[in-house]
């Protein structure tokens, strides 16, 4: 049941020598450095869940929490005024490819452990003829735009980083340090015109959204979900009304409410299919991705599918890794274009292609 309360916690507060810090902010316009009458300072996601508990509206049930916030502002990056290209991607080669998407007139992929995100508006050309978005991002995993601005994960960095064309390329103009512990999966769902970046070992969802003036991203909520503290949870699916988390170290695959992020249900698995990548809806069956078992063991990995997510725990799903005449590691899956793509770790082969009608998978081919 919601309980919505509004706590004054001045004494905890002030024992952590954050209240007196606090009463002499306001809140800043786009772009702009919140500040005391001694210095500038910039509110971290941290200070503005202090700051919510003590101005704001905190939504709490039995599961979860939701920190309703004054805006947290990226942090702004001077752009470079100089007209020029991004540079060419220098590898023939993928190493651990994590996602594919098409956003913006784009193709993008991740290549996390080259330590860079590619784009093109050519899918299939070499991977040398690739633009780098970026290579400053450690281990970054995927990638979001709602057609103005793109929003990396920066995954061992703890940041987002957030990118706009400007001078005729891409360029880093905000960034968001302190995210979580290890973010590791970001959305943009057009409904709620919201991005979801999601803290993959802490449990915490940031909800951000662009200021439509200046462009400039900002925090407005976090959302915990306790039972997700601490586990390796890789990703998350919005499905309608609900949010659809794999199972990490947990063994059970989650069913949360989308705007509190209550959890609806749990759905048991068995352990060598515990570390799932990723939970993709397609047609009648959900197609699951899975990296590794229950002890991080990677000869495990394989896809399944099953219709209905009760049967996990009994092993009633279909492998249907053979289907791609490969091996290594199935990641994230994106829709574009009528087709679906899956990056594959671990293999010569990191991205795949593949259609499905009338829940038939066919037209499989390795594209990278």
């Amino acid at each position: 049941m919601k309980r919505v309360h509004f706590r004054m916690l001045c004494s905890v507060l002030c024992s952590l020598g954050i209240f007196c810090l606090m009463g002499a902010r306001v809140q800043a316009s786009p772009g702009e450095i919140l500040a005391t009458e001694d210095a500038p300072v910039q509110l971290s996601p941290g200070e503005s869940i202090v700051q919510a508990q003590l101005a704001g509206q905190i939504i709490t049930t039995d599961t979860s929490i939701v920190y309703k916030m004054l805006p947290v502002y990226a942090t702004r990056r001077a752009a470079d005024k100089n007209q020029y290209g991004n540079s060419n991607n220098g590898y023939g080669e993928l190493k651990i490819p994590t996602q594919i998407i098409k956003t913006g007139g784009y193709y993008f992929l991740v290549d996390c452990y080259h330590d860079q995100v590619l784009y093109t508006q050519n899918l299939g050309c070499p991977l040398k003829e690739w633009k780098v978005l970026t290579n400053q991002a450690k281990q970054p995993h995927t990638i979001a735009s709602d057609g103005t601005v793109y929003l990396v994960d920066d995954t061992e960095n703890n940041r987002v980083l957030v990118f706009e064309r400007v001078n005729g390329r891409f360029q880093n103009t905000q960034v968001f340090p302190e995210i979580g512990k290890r973010p590791h999966y970001i959305v943009y769902d057009g409904e709620t015109d919201c991005f979801f970046t999601w803290s993959s070992l802490t449990g915490d969802m940031y909800v951000m959204k662009r200021e439509p003036v200046s462009n400039t991203v900002y925090i407005s909520e976090i959302r915990h979900i306790n039972e997700l503290s601490g586990i390796y949870v890789r990703s998350f699916t919005i499905a309608g009304d609900t949010i659809i988390f794999p199972s990490g170290n947990n063994c059970y695959v989650t069913v949360a409410d989308k705007n509190t992020l209550e959890v609806l249900a749990r759905y048991p698995v068995t352990e060598e299919i515990s570390g799932m990548a990723q939970i993709c809806p397609i047609g009648n069956y959900y197609y699951i991705t899975v990296s590794t078992d229950l002890n991080y063991n990677q000869n495990s990995a394989t896809i399944i599918r099953t219709s209905d997510l009760t049967g996990l725990a009994y092993g009633q799903y279909e492998d249907i890794y053979h289907l791609f005449q490969t091996e290594g590691t199935p990641y994230y899956i994106s829709g574009i274009d009528g087709m679906y793509y899956m990056t594959n770790h671990r293999s010569k082969k990191g991205v795949w292609r593949f259609a499905v009608e009338d829940d038939r998978v066919k037209n499989v081919g390795a594209v990278y």
